[in-house]
């Protein structure tokens, strides 16, 4: 008698796993980093971001490149330097350090939640154009790369370079 609900249940999961099965080809997946990369509005985005914070993340870099140079030196020169000498180089380059981290913090703050605002824009005319990829090729689920947790699917099931088509399409 207790074998009929176990054979109920493998018979469920083969006819379950044959339904999967069938459906495997309607899969796809698409790498939404690449379409924010090489689609015309993430272009377009990033050489938004890119005008707004070019010009100040130049002096940024400047200052660390200083921090750096500052630090080599007193690491050659610690020998030939007083106590006071080191104390007082270390001491200046812990603060330049602290007022350092203290603007690019900030920068790097306003950069996220500019990049946020940029993807938002794009988000939408992404989305629709998944489905009408999707859509087209009669897909089932679409599963973006990145976030699938899948470890293994086959590259034909990459829609990402049609979608970057259907939103540069979109946006002419």
């Amino acid at each position: 008698m207790k074998r009929l609900p176990v054979l109920a249940i493998a018979a469920g999961l083969l006819a379950a796993l044959f339904t999967v099965g069938a459906c495997a080809e309607g899969i796809g997946y698409v790498d939404m980093q690449r379409v924010l990369q090489e689609s015309q509005l993430g272009q377009q985005a990033q050489a938004r971001l890119e005008e707004r914070f070019g010009d100040r993340q130049q002096p940024l870099a400047e200052e660390e490149m200083a921090i750096r140079r500052l630090q080599q030196n007193l690491e050659r020169d610690k020998p030939l330097m007083s106590r006071s000498q080191v104390e007082k180089k270390e001491k200046e380059i812990k603060e330049r350090i602290a007022k350092f981290e203290e603007e690019a913090t900030a920068l790097q703050k306003e950069v996220i939640k500019a990049q946020q605002e940029e993807g938002v824009k794009i988000l939408e005319p992404a989305r629709k154009a998944v489905v009408a990829v999707a859509e087209k090729r009669k897909l089932t689920a679409v599963f973006e790369a990145s976030q699938s947790n899948i470890l293994y699917i086959n590259k034909d099931a990459d829609i990402t370079e049609a979608v970057v088509q259907a939103m540069n399409k979109a946006t002419k």
